[in-house]
Formats: structure tokens, sequence, C-alpha cells
């Protein structure tokens, strides 16, 4: 093999390379999300406080808007049942990204387990 036959396998090896790294970081930010940093949006949180105060409030038979929200954590739930499984019931054994919430109205509190999407679970102690 000549010197520039080899000059340019070598060439065409690194733009390879750099090409196989492009399009990794390009799937990663895919995947991902941004690489900036941002913090993710408030309004996420919103829909599930709302979905266990309704369901509150339709428990007690009071409007809503008398429900206090004591308190909203984000979870990562070990499975399906948010941390409030049901005897002789099976639970998806996934990460359920989540919150607890705690609601309180007339000096009673109540925690609420949710997912990110429109399940809330009422939790007894």
């Amino acid at each position: 093999m000549n010197k520039e036959s080899l000059r340019m396998n070598l060439s065409r090896g690194r733009f390879l390379v750099i090409g196989i790294a492009a399009l990794s970081l390009l799937g990663y930010g895919l995947v991902a999300g941004p690489l900036s940093g941002a913090a993710p949006e408030s309004g996420g949180v919103q829909a599930p406080v709302e979905l266990a105060k309704a369901d509150l409030a339709q428990r007690i038979g009071i409007e809503k808007e008398q429900i206090v929200v004591e308190s909203v954590e984000p979870v990562a739930w070990p499975d399906t049942s948010l941390g409030c499984p049901e005897p002789d019931t099976v639970y998806n054994q996934v990460i359920t990204d989540g919150y607890r919430i705690l609601l309180s109205h007339d000096g009673e509190t109540y925690r609420y387990h949710t997912d990110e999407g429109n399940r809330v679970v009422l939790c007894g102690d």
C-alpha cells in the first residue's frame, strides 16, 4: 500500500469516527432532551394536583376550592401501584414517575399518590 492510499484510508476513517460521534450525540439529544440543563416546566404538576383535589372534593362532598394543597413532592414509584398496593393485585414492575400530594380540609390531611398522567390514588396510612 502506498503512502497516498494509506493517507486516504486514514482520512476516511477519521470522517467515519467523527460521523459516528455526531450521530451518537444527535441521538442522545433526541432521547434525553436538551443538553442545556433547563428545568422541566412547572405546569406538569398542576394536572395531577387538580385531579387529586377533584377526587377528594367528590369523596367528602365539598367544592375543590375549599381544599388546601399542603405539599407536592416528585417521586419515582417502584411499580404501577404508586406506593399504595391493593391486596391480591399484580402491578407492573416499572419505575413510575409521579407525585406525593398532601391535601387538607377542616383539620384532616389526605395523602394522594399520582403518576404523571391521569391516575390518582388516595392512600391510607
